[in-house]
């Protein structure tokens, strides 16, 4: 059975012969022009070869020979040619666009290229002006329409740089879409097929899906299905390409969850602010969760959100960290300056945190609690803490510089640090999600904290972070402490974060003389401690350890006085 050629065909054919003519010329003149440009050069030969295709297909497929021959409906055959015409016609503006571009060009040569890209412009109307049904509201005809000048251009939003897949079985088309995106900073893969597009989509973490509908093995509807499927479409946002006609493709490919559609040709103002618009959504869901967690991090639980849906148990390191004297402090200084002294140590503090890749769970007051090995495992969670307690204490002296004309005295912090297992999640409601850490190990952490104003040691660490942390660290043993609600003691150790010739000394002798008050030797204890002050008058363990030898008793065990 023969299809009845269109009318519609008859046009068509002959404003792109036309076309084709006047392009095949003015591209050769332009060509000419071009000793010393080779991109550009390589670029106006692909628009040559591409008006060349456009001639061929016009001739050959457009005349009623080929409809009387083909076994296809002449509408579909007709969809089908426009949709490859489209294809060739955005390799000739793109083309044209990145040589305008090159700003080594002379300038009647960039007019030239101009013109060309107006021509085509002008050819993607014909196109679709030639359309046999054409519906008021078509999208695709819309979006085509802004390929024509339209005044000044105004200067483009700046791009985020991500991870973009492009999915295109057209080599001419992926080299478009990559050099474009890579010249707005994205780092872009490409896929030859929809069974390879699904691959990648799958394997790699990325930002964003470039999808064109027509490929081999898997079309574009196909992967998208597959997609939702699997949960990709959740956390990577997906804009169709395509150059068939109508509104029916995007429809249906909205209904199976891609976020956007975009006609062939493209454009590029068009093409930018989607795929800027797409990223942005991407970057304002990862911005709600730095304020827990460090970019890197936030960006792996945007795409991967599953990390986040149900809470485990887990081992981990919690520090606490607070601001010694914050209450007297803040009385003198009054609200304002408070605040503004409070926001630059919680600053200062919350970028050590960040620094070692751990969580901000939470602020409370004047207190920071932070977390490791959660909600991605860290098997070096408890050296991690240690480092971030050490920077902590090293970030001071600068604060104290700065902030020493307005609070007088040097700010100083406690800090205590514990590592077990805790139960992770989501400790907060449906209603508010607040990701943080429950159980022992938590609370005792927090104990350990308190401890350190009453031990007279700026960071304390338990056994447990101790021996979880290896020989990376100096520490002092400090014996064993009860604190408050928590029924076994605990063995605390001071963490020593500048160790020094004399340092070592100072921990060599107050562990001696520890010992020796667990033992009993309450006069040897009395005579290292004596030599041990001496040597170190204003250091705070060794006066508490004195002040603990009462007579000829010793509690092994301190119970601290308050929490």
């Amino acid at each position: 059975m023969s299809a009845v050629m269109p009318v519609s065909a008859t046009r068509l054919r002959a404003e792109l012969e036309e076309f084709s003519d006047s392009m095949s010329v003015a591209t050769q003149i332009v060509l000419e022009s071009l000793i010393g440009h080779p991109e550009v050069k390589r670029d106006m030969e692909s628009v040559l070869c591409a008006v060349g295709e456009i001639y061929r297909l016009a001739h050959e497929e457009l005349g009623a020979r080929h409809f009387q021959s083909s076994q296809i409906p002449a509408e579909e055959e007709m969809h089908r040619i426009r949709h490859d015409l489209r294809n060739l016609l955005q390799n000739v503006l793109l083309r044209c666009e990145f040589a305008a571009d090159e700003a080594s060009l002379p300038e009647q040569v960039r007019e030239d290229i101009g013109r060309l890209r107006r021509s085509a412009s002008e050819c993607v109307s014909a196109v679709n002006s030639n359309r046999d049904v054409m519906a008021s509201g078509d999208v695709s005809l819309r979006l085509l329409e802004l390929n024509a000048p339209a005044g000044p251009e105004a200067p483009p939003e700046p791009s985020l740089p991500s991870r973009i897949l492009v999915a295109d079985d057209s080599a001419l088309s992926r080299e478009m879409l990559t050099r474009f995106l890579s010249r707005e900073g994205h780092s872009v893969s490409v896929a030859t097929d929809g069974c390879e597009a699904l691959r990648m989509a799958q394997a790699e973490e990325l930002d964003l899906i470039l999808l064109d509908i027509q490929m081999p093995e898997m079309n574009g509807f196909e992967v998208l299905d597959a997609l939702r499927c699997c949960g990709v479409l959740t956390c990577t946002p997906v804009i169709l390409i395509s150059g068939m006609d109508g509104d029916s493709a995007a429809v249906r490919g909205i209904g199976l969850g891609a976020d956007d559609f975009l006609p062939r040709p493209l454009n590029l103002k068009l093409l930018r602010a989607r795929v800027n618009s797409s990223i942005e959504r991407q970057r304002l869901r990862e911005a709600e969760l730095a304020r827990y967690f460090t970019p890197r991090l936030a960006r792996q639980l945007r795409r991967h959100p599953q990390l986040l849906a149900t809470g485990r148990r887990t081992e981990v390191s919690t520090l606490f960290c607070d601001i010694v004297g914050f209450t007297c402090v803040s009385e003198r200084l009054g609200p304002e300056q408070t605040i503004g002294w409070l926001s630059a140590v919680l600053a200062a503090m919350s970028a050590c945190v960040m620094a070692e890749d751990g969580v901000l769970v939470d602020y409370t007051g004047d207190q920071i609690m932070a977390l490791w090995g959660a909600p991605h495992d860290q098997s070096d969670h408890a050296i991690r803490a240690c480092r971030c307690a050490a920077a902590m204490m090293e970030a001071l002296p600068a604060l104290n510089e700065a902030w020493r004309g307005i609070v007088v005295q040097d700010t100083a912090v406690s800090i205590g640090i514990n590592s077990g297992d805790a139960f992770v999640g989501n400790i907060g409601t449906p209603q508010k999600f607040k990701f943080g850490a429950l159980g022992n190990t938590v609370n005792l952490a927090s104990r350990a904290q308190g401890a350190a104003r009453h031990l007279r040691a700026p960071v304390l660490l338990t056994g447990a972070t101790r021996a979880s942390a290896g020989a990376e660290f100096s520490t002092r043993r400090l014996g064993w402490v009860r604190v408050n609600n928590i029924e076994e003691p605990v063995e605390l150790y001071e963490l020593i974060p500048f160790p020094a010739t004399s340092t070592a000394s100072l921990v060599e002798g107050y562990e001696s003389a520890l010992a020796h008050c667990e033992a009993g030797a309450l006069a040897q204890a009395s005579h290292l401690l004596r030599a041990l002050l001496e040597a170190f008058p204003n250091d705070g363990p060794s006066l508490l350890l004195m002040s603990r030898i009462i007579g000829d008793e010793f509690e092994s065990v301190y119970q601290l006085p308050g929490k």
